[in-house]
């Protein structure tokens, strides 16, 4: 059977690690290359502030190519949605159609990607879709992927959380109002090993800093505040 080439959507986090490993697996998918966009300002993934060179060490870890998108220092819609397209345009030159999204299950978000994808003809691809999200987190660590929390929620997580290593006993004692896999946004992460990994990816935390994000709602401005930790890898 012909295989699907796709590209995979790569934040370096956990969701992207266990989407990418069960399309490794699955034969019906050719995982061709992964693509990560990076802020132009800070050359680092958005909201997880993971910087390019750590992402860059996960993909040579995974033997995978890597192409890097650069996000205009706008962050408007419209300027995100117009590298989208010159990258999608490239890789139907490739022949590939097909993109995957490590999305789990919200709906207005998923609609906006296929409403994307559909636009430039383009199919979007969702291993993780609605997986109970409890499960989820255990198969992820009981596979052996190892990850640490590179953002935190300031009102959801204490400042030392921020930096620490996922864990079974981190999990089970998350506030009930908190996703486990932080599919709205309580946390990020970055992965560092793994069974897809080839090598550990060594990383020190070099500070754990602030940031304030201002967003509308209702036409009513609120804030929220997240801790970043600074990764710094470790050659």
């Amino acid at each position: 059977m012909k295989k699907t080439r796709i590209s995979v959507s790569w934040s370096g986090g956990k969701d992207s690690a266990y989407m990418l490993y069960r399309l490794l697996a699955d034969p019906e998918y050719m995982v061709v290359e992964l693509h990560t966009a990076l802020s132009v300002q800070t050359h680092r993934v958005s909201m997880h502030g993971v910087s390019k060179d750590l992402i860059q060490a996960q993909a040579d870890a995974l033997g995978l190519p890597l192409v890097f998108l650069s996000i205009p220092a706008d962050q408007t819609n419209a300027s995100y949605e117009k590298v989208l397209a010159k990258y999608y345009h490239s890789l139907k030159k490739k022949n590939i159609y097909h993109i995957a999204s490590g999305d789990l299950f919200l709906q207005d978000l998923k609609i906006y990607r296929d409403n994307l994808f559909a636009n430039h003809d383009m199919i979007g691809v969702y291993p993780l879709w609605q997986e109970n999200t409890s499960q989820m987190i255990l198969d992820v660590l009981n596979l052996g992927f190892k990850t640490v929390l590179c953002c935190t929620k300031q009102e959801l997580f204490p400042r030392s959380l921020c930096g620490h290593v996922l864990t079974h006993d981190l999990i089970e004692n998350l506030p009930d109002t908190v996703d486990p896999c932080g599919e709205n946004g309580e946390y990020h992460s970055f992965v560092f090993d793994g069974p897809i990994f080839q090598n550990t990816i060594s990383y020190q935390v070099h500070e754990i800093t602030n940031h304030t994000y201002e967003y509308t709602v209702d036409d009513q401005t609120q804030t929220t505040h997240f801790e970043f930790a600074d990764l710094r890898l470790v050659l």
